[in-house]
């Protein structure tokens, strides 16, 4: 008997340590981010009010760009949450239109950095899957933004991206946004063309700001047609 103690004290040793690595692991992928239990806790409670509002601007914008030669409109995140808190919660009426799984995403712009998180699952198998973006227009090109993955964590733990960047070209190209992914150093960089299903755009994105807890965005358009692309410009190749 005496014999197999050091066995049995090895083989407890290696179950606490392989319940301790567990553990870890699933505090890890537990951990919620700051930015998106903040988030949660939105400073007016009247989310109906804001998001309704949200949704009449982004269409008076759309209705802007084809009818007007000047548009623009600044949105801030605490509206966006308000439209995500309404509209893409585990039952909400939109949250079908998210990668399967995914529900009650959440935005937070700190200085020029973006913060993106989604509840993927329910329960106690759930965590947060969430993205650090930084946003730019891409000089000398049309209609071109570069948007770096600067950071992708499930909880606290680094988490694959190649799928979560294939749901989001997906869901862009929804919305005429025409995506190609490449990669600058260790960071994924992904260059969103706008308006890409006209063969010829007749509109132009001048400006392109994600800054201080604000998203802004203004053009133009040209309703007699579009003009030819400036000197220097070039159509970039996939």
């Amino acid at each position: 008997m005496r014999r197999r103690r050091p066995f049995f004290i090895a083989l407890a040793l290696l179950f606490a340590a392989g319940g301790v690595a567990v553990g870890g692991l699933l505090y890890g992928a537990k951990h919620e981010p700051a930015f998106y239990t903040a988030a949660n806790r939105p400073n007016d409670f009247d989310t109906h009010e804001r998001s309704a509002r949200l949704l009449t601007r982004v269409v008076d914008l759309q209705n802007d760009i084809r009818a007007k030669d000047e548009w623009g409109d600044t949105f801030t995140a605490g509206d966006v949450n308000a439209f995500f808190i309404e509209n893409l919660g585990p039952k909400g009426r939109l949250t079908e239109s998210l990668p399967k799984g995914f529900h009650s995403p959440r935005i937070a712009i700190e200085g020029d950095r973006l913060f993106l998180g989604a509840k993927y699952r329910e329960g106690f198998w759930s965590t947060v899957v969430w993205l650090e973006l930084k946003v730019w227009l891409v000089a000398e090109q049309t209609n071109v933004a570069a948007v770096e993955v600067c950071n992708l964590k499930a909880g606290g733990l680094p988490f694959g991206s190649q799928s979560i960047l294939d749901k989001i070209a997906d869901v862009a190209r929804e919305s005429s946004i025409e995506v190609t992914w490449y990669r600058n150093a260790n960071n994924p960089v992904g260059l969103f063309r706008f308006f890409a299903k006209q063969p010829r755009a007749t509109s132009q994105v001048l400006t392109l700001e994600v800054k201080d807890g604000k998203i802004m965005v203004a053009g133009r358009s040209f309703l007699d047609g579009a003009p030819a692309p400036p000197v220097g410009v070039t159509q970039l190749v996939p």
